[in-house]
Formats: structure tokens, sequence, C-alpha cells
């Protein structure tokens, strides 16, 4: 997202912000135990977790001028 320009801008950056929390909440309840010996269940894990963290941190990155 690009540099906040007014209040409207704010507001729909906490909106982006909100959802991506969400969203990281909701996956944590669902986590299951993970079968270690899986590697496909592993792999799939770790991906959706760095599909999260990159999100977090795209919403959460400071406004660039």
């Amino acid at each position: 997202m690009g540099a906040a320009t007014g209040p409207a801008d704010r507001v729909l950056r906490e909106a982006e912000q909100a959802v991506v929390i969400e969203a990281v909440r909701a996956h944590v309840e669902n986590i299951r135990p993970i079968d270690l010996t899986n590697a496909g269940q592993l792999v799939g894990h770790l991906m959706a977790a760095e599909t999260l963290l990159i999100k977090i941190s795209e919403v959460f990155a400071p406004d660039t001028p």
C-alpha cells in the first residue's frame, strides 16, 4: 500500500491491518498437531505461515513518501 494521504487512507490501512491480524488469529486457532515425518504437511504449514508473515510485513510497513 502506498503512503497515506489523508484520514480515509489511514482508516483503510487500519482495516487492512485488522483483517490480516484476524487471518493470523484464525490460522493459529486451527493449527492441529503436525506430523513431523510428513514432508508435504510440513511444507504446506510453513508456506501458509510464510504467506501470513508477508502479509503482516506489508500492512504494517511504515508509510513511505
